[in-house]
């Protein structure tokens, strides 16, 4: 069971509800108590969630070879860099 509180619940009525309908009930709370319980119709039985298809990233290690290639800042050039930015 989900619990939201009455700010949540107002400001995303939406999603509350989309968990009702995949059969979840949602208890709906105000300073601590639960004031009000939003169940799925009777016979209506949890639904699993769709399953996600796969993301395929792109290689950002090529991409940044590419752009930057294998050069190494040396150690403590980002602090400098920082320091001169802040005018130390």
């Amino acid at each position: 069971m989900s619990t939201a509180t009455l700010q949540q619940f107002g400001q995303s009525l939406p999603s509350w509800l989309a968990l009702v309908q995949r059969g979840e009930t949602v208890a709906i709370m105000d300073g601590g108590l639960e004031v009000a319980r939003l169940v799925p119709p009777e016979g209506m039985h949890a639904k699993p969630a769709p399953a996600a298809a796969p993301v395929q990233w792109p290689d950002f290690a090529s991409r940044r070879r590419a752009v930057f290639g294998d050069a190494v800042l040396p150690a403590g050039t980002a602090q400098a860099l920082v320091d001169e930015d802040r005018g130390a």
